[in-house]
């Protein structure tokens, strides 16, 4: 008899611990939920944040309104919405610098993505282009390769910026291959992309949508792509790692909570952010910016271990480069 009594106060006490949950999670939505985006209006994190939010919007029967938290290479965003009501009325759309290379790169961080955010779900890989002058008559990565390795120091690449998920792919790039080379870093990705067309600089490392019209005129030749392997719209460009077995490091952008949101509402979320991400146009317009969705990643358990791994990679690239906390 004792045994069942203290079995029913065990199913009564989980009730009693998932109900608030549920009935929070029927309710919610009732008014609009706030998206923070670590990133000015109009650029293209925004963009793509903006696209995502008004699809989910649709699906919740609620506004999704986004709030531009711009600084600090995205630690101002990712702050805001840590410190933001864990009850699902704040999200973060989040870039891979706040969410795993800040740590990295910062003495000091007013959020730490373990403690302060619940995963939900990956939105899309970014992945990089190596990006060479067409006139330099480079078509192949293994050809890049033995020309670097025949004048060490020579050949130089551009980026958009520096300590960034570009820079890491280069610095990932040169060791694998055993290679030296010269960054010259933009704080203006266009000037950067010109600059590699007219031959300033040999090549650009970057996001795609950065150099794709060039690639489309010719003035550039796409000779690999960062990801794990070749992408979708661009099968005739190799991923680095057909010659670089195991190479993979790609931007990416993801969908966080403040930690503490009820587990229902998270599913919710989720749920929705599932059909989302399988939708063909949306699909399609996120592809034209460069992110290509993984199903793989879409779990809060599956994305959250991906946090964690992400964090580890870009910290062992940091470290082999030498950055330096600021």
């Amino acid at each position: 008899m004792k045994g069942v009594k203290g079995l029913y106060l065990v199913v009564l006490a989980w009730f009693l611990a998932v109900l608030p949950s549920a009935l929070a999670a029927q309710e919610w939505p009732t008014r609009y939920v706030r998206m923070v985006v670590a990133a000015s209006a109009g650029s293209a994190p925004d963009v793509i944040c903006r696209l995502i939010g008004d699809r989910l919007g649709q699906r919740l029967g609620q506004q999704v309104v986004i709030e531009n938290q711009n600084g600090a290479g995205g630690n101002l965003g990712a702050t805001v919405a840590a410190r933001a009501a864990p009850d699902g009325y704040s999200l973060f759309c989040g870039q891979a610098a706040p969410l795993a290379l800040n740590q990295h790169l910062f003495k000091t961080l007013n959020f730490n993505v373990a403690r302060d955010f619940d995963p939900i779900t990956l939105i899309g890989m970014s992945p990089m282009v190596i990006a060479v002058n067409a006139k330099r008559g480079i078509k192949t990565l293994p050809e890049l390769i033995a020309i670097a390795k025949a004048d060490p120091g020579k050949l130089s690449f551009a980026t958009s910026g520096t300590k960034n998920v570009p820079h890491l792919t280069a610095e990932l790039l040169k060791s694998s291959a055993g290679i030296r080379m010269t960054q010259v870093p933009y704080s203006a990705t266009t000037q950067g992309a010109m600059d590699a067309m007219t031959g300033v600089v040999d090549m650009m490392i970057d996001g795609i949508p950065a150099v794709q019209a060039h690639v489309q005129s010719g003035s550039l030749i796409a000779v690999a792509v960062s990801a794990p392997k070749r992408l979708p719209g661009l099968e005739r460009v190799p991923a680095i790692s057909e010659t670089l077995p195991g190479f993979n490091v790609s931007g990416w952008f993801g969908l966080v909570a403040p930690k503490g949101t009820p587990p229902a509402i998270i599913k919710r979320i989720n749920d929705e952010m599932n059909v989302v991400l399988s939708e063909p146009n949306l699909i399609a317009r996120l592809s034209d910016l460069g992110v290509y969705p993984d199903t793989e990643l879409q779990s809060p358990v599956a994305f959250g271990t991906f946090l964690q791994s992400q964090a580890e990679l870009y910290g062992r690239i940091a470290q082999m480069a030498g950055f330096e906390k600021e």
